[in-house]
Order: C-alpha cells, then sequence, then structure tokens
C-alpha cells in the first residue's frame, strides 16, 4: 500500500512540476508581465487592438482593484480549459490585493474552447450564471473571428 501511494505521489509531482514550464515556455516572448494584461499568444489581435484593449483593462484594475487578464493560445491544452486557465493565473501571480482579486479569459484556438477563471472578490463577482451569460455574448464574435470585440 505504501509503495502504490508513493509512486502515485511521484507521478502527481512530476506532472505539477511539468505544467509550470509550458506556461514559461508560451510566454517566454514575455519579459515583463508587469502591466500587461492581453496576452495574445495565439496573435488573434492587430497589436492596436491589443494595446486597445489592454489601456480599458489596466484602467479598470486601477479603479477598481480587481484584475483582468486576456489569454490566448493556439498550442494545445494539456488539462481542462478549467485547470489551464486556473495555473495560468496563479503561475504568473496574477490579482490584486491579499486575495489576488480577479478574472482571467482563456481562448483556446486548437481546443476550440474557452474559459472564465476566477479569483478572490472575482469568484462572489462572477457566478455562474454570470460565466454562462458572458459566454453566450461573446461566443459568436469568437466563432466569427471578432476576436477584439
Amino acid at each position: 500500500m505504501k509503495k502504490k501511494l508513493s509512486t502515485l505521489l511521484f507521478v502527481f509531482i512530476l506532472c505539477v512540476g511539468m505544467m509550470v514550464p509550458a506556461f514559461a515556455e508560451s510566454l517566454s516572448d514575455i519579459e515583463n508581465l508587469d502591466g500587461l494584461r492581453v496576452l495574445d499568444t495565439a496573435n488573434l489581435l492587430s497589436d492596436s487592438e491589443a494595446d486597445e484593449l489592454n489601456e480599458k483593462i489596466i484602467e479598470i484594475r486601477d479603479r477598481h482593484q480587481f484584475d483582468i487578464v486576456i489569454y490566448t493560445t493556439d498550442e494545445p491544452l494539456e488539462t481542462t480549459p478549467q485547470e489551464y486557465a486556473d495555473d495560468i493565473y496563479g503561475a504568473w501571480q496574477f490579482g490584486c490585493g491579499n486575495d489576488r482579486d480577479g478574472v482571467l479569459l482563456l481562448i483556446s484556438m486548437d481546443d476550440r474552447d474557452w474559459y472564465i477563471s476566477t479569483c478572490g472578490f472575482g469568484i462572489t463577482a462572477f457566478t455562474e450564471a454570470g460565466i454562462e451569460y458572458i459566454g453566450e455574448q461573446i461566443t459568436p464574435d469568437l466563432s466569427d473571428g471578432n476576436y477584439a470585440a
């Protein structure tokens, strides 16, 4: 029994240890994340669209002390969109205040999926019903390739 438990624990630690380098690799082109909240690694937005969106996010973050991150990827996800989004938010230490209040929108082009991860006050502010509503609003634009909208 101890041997099985030790083996299972080892495999778990190995899997977790392999996830962080994957995030580092996908964001390796970004040297400084301070002030950068649109992480468009899938190149869905023009530079001006990303800059404009980033400015709006920074304004909201500064005014409400609530972090907003948009992360796009065209790489296949090795976990569920929820786990991936949660891991990115945690690994890159996004969030405002002690509770790391904020939200992250993940758009995965390879998986044709999206997910909204919440932390701190974001869990209260973005209910499941609210996230479903947001999904209903953004899905048509995502399907049409209108990513800036």
